[in-house]
């Protein structure tokens, strides 16, 4: 779909994916099937040809790399981060951190800042293509990502030009996230995958979104979510809610039943009980 295409093309697509397993997701271009979503007519064939781009000059610099060098996370981290911020000049927005276009890989890419997770995902998709062991971590609040080469590991921050962190530098940077008394836990290091590294871009729109008072747009967002993951009770809650501010109670409450029957499903009871109890709600307004 480089030259465009309509809203029923891009649904299609974030379906499939959502039918996808998790390794056959294509990260970046599926990010760009999300901004796309907001400007259907707009051609991802720029997008597409920059992300080559950005993979082949990181090949073409770890081929100049030894053997040895090349065998090493923190030569190899320093390597993509001297491409990504220092000759494609990306950088995080941390000026206008909360400018939704920070989510928006097109406008990532048009502007070369965003967020940590539109940065890092940049770094995943010439990963992917180089076949390098790179893993987003499930660190609160900071999006980071995880560089294993053999025995050799090292963690990279890429709102902040690649920086290689330390387990000493983590460990402020949740303090500044959660307060003096956090402590780095297993959870904190845990891979995740690309669904859920795209669904946590999306999310940051979500919030926004929901903070601005835009209950359509939150919807819409939800919605595309739900494409991708399509078996994530929690969404469906979510888009019940957002249903029922629309006024629109049949969607709501089938979202909710939908929402209970697969939280039931997946043994996940709050959330089950959450959506039984929104539903008699619904149904005490509706008698």
């Amino acid at each position: 779909m480089g030259k465009g295409g309509d809203i029923a093309d891009i649904e299609a697509e974030l379906r499939a994916a959502g039918e996808a397993d998790d390794d056959a997701l294509d990260i970046a271009g599926l990010a760009l099937a999300f901004a796309q979503a907001d400007r259907p007519a707009a051609s991802r064939a720029p997008y597409l040809s920059h992300l080559a781009e950005l993979a082949d000059a990181a090949r073409k610099a770890l081929a100049r790399a030894t053997p040895a060098l090349a065998g090493d996370a923190n030569v190899v981290a320093t390597v993509l981060a001297g491409l990504v911020s220092g000759r494609f000049a990306y950088r995080g927005d941390s000026e206008t951190y909360d400018d939704l276009k920070n989510a928006d890989l097109m406008q990532v890419i048009d502007r070369r800042k965003g967020l940590p997770v539109s940065l890092g995902i940049l770094y995943l998709h010439i990963a992917r293509v180089l076949g390098l062991d790179l893993a987003g971590l499930n660190f609160p609040g900071h999006f980071v990502l995880r560089l294993q080469i053999g025995q050799s590991a090292t963690i990279i921050d890429p709102f902040n030009r690649g920086q290689t962190l330390s387990t000493a530098d983590l460990l402020n940077l949740l303090r500044s996230i959660e307060g003096p008394a956090a402590r780095l836990s297993p959870e904190a290091y845990a891979p995740v995958g690309a669904r859920d590294i795209l669904l946590r871009l999306q999310n940051n729109i979500l919030s926004r979104a929901l903070k601005a008072g835009d209950h359509d747009r939150a919807r819409d967002v939800v919605t595309r979510m739900i494409w991708l993951a399509p078996r994530r009770a929690g969404l469906q809650f979510e888009l019940g809610r957002l249903e029922v501010h629309a006024g629109h109670m049949s969607a709501a409450a089938t979202a909710f039943e939908t929402c209970r029957n697969m939280a039931s499903g997946d043994g996940e009871m709050r959330i089950a009980d959450m959506a039984s109890e929104a539903l008699r709600r619904l149904k005490t307004k509706l008698n």
